[in-house]
């Protein structure tokens, strides 16, 4: 089966019982998603979801469920690409002031896979909404501009 687009909302837009911790202000954001590229450029993807995984808002199980088919879903990419070199952010954008938007490009030998973290500002602090990996670095074309 030809490896064509692959998008997986992650952390979709749940409607569970917000079970997150938060980060306490907007200056935090960026390093946490960086952290959890570095994790992924160093091929850690287990790593890198045990980061994001106290600000995610859904439940343990969606969010070990959607990791794992990341992860397999990444390996494949991989294999096609080339082994994982490094990362780099490509854009950054806020929605008033309880959105914010992190796109980075997960740098391969032959690609660029971009990774989208979505932050929302809840009454308590940030949290991760939701994230999108692909293997289609036009897919985010619309949110940095």
């Amino acid at each position: 089966m030809p490896y064509r687009f692959l998008l997986y909302t992650v952390l979709a837009f749940a409607s569970v019982s917000c079970r997150a911790d938060t980060l306490k202000s907007e200056a935090e954001l960026r390093p946490l998603a960086e952290a959890v590229m570095a994790k992924a450029a160093a091929n850690d993807i287990d790593a890198a979801f045990r980061l994001m995984g106290p600000f995610a808002i859904v439940s343990a199980a969606e969010y070990r469920s959607a990791a794992l088919q990341v992860a397999a879903q990444r390996e494949q990419a991989l294999a096609r690409y080339g082994k994982a070199i490094g990362y780099e952010l490509v854009g950054q954008r806020k929605f008033g002031e309880s959105w914010m938007v992190l796109v980075f490009f997960e740098i391969t030998a032959n690609h660029a896979l971009p990774w989208t973290f979505h932050f929302f500002r809840s009454p308590n602090g940030w949290v991760i909404n939701s994230f999108q990996w692909s293997d289609k670095p036009q897919s985010i074309f619309g949110i940095i501009q």
